[in-house]
């Protein structure tokens, strides 16, 4: 990433189409509307977590490796997300 600005622009871009996707597939949803909830927060608090990790570097870390290591998590935890998104549609 070139800047700090930039990082935080594609994590609230990544949050914002994760959201969309989980309401798309919501709003056909029968039942487990709790379940959904839930899944809202989640994104949500995502973009709030990581975003604001951005801000405070890890003390005596170097600030490559902090933000090589921020975006895997980051990357990985969206696709928990999204493999939990799946998993409520195919329980329509």
């Amino acid at each position: 990433m070139a800047s700090r600005r930039n990082l935080k622009k594609v994590i609230a871009f990544v949050v914002d189409d994760i959201a969309t996707e989980a309401f798309l597939v919501s709003y056909g949803a029968k039942g487990n509307t709790e379940a959904w909830v839930t899944v809202f927060n989640k994104i949500f608090a995502l973009g709030i977590e990581y975003i604001s990790r951005i801000n405070h570097v890890e003390p005596g870390m170097p600030a490559k490796k902090y933000f090589n290591t921020m975006c895997e998590s980051f990357n990985a935890d969206a696709k928990a997300l999204l493999d939990e998104i799946k998993a409520l549609a195919e329980n329509k």
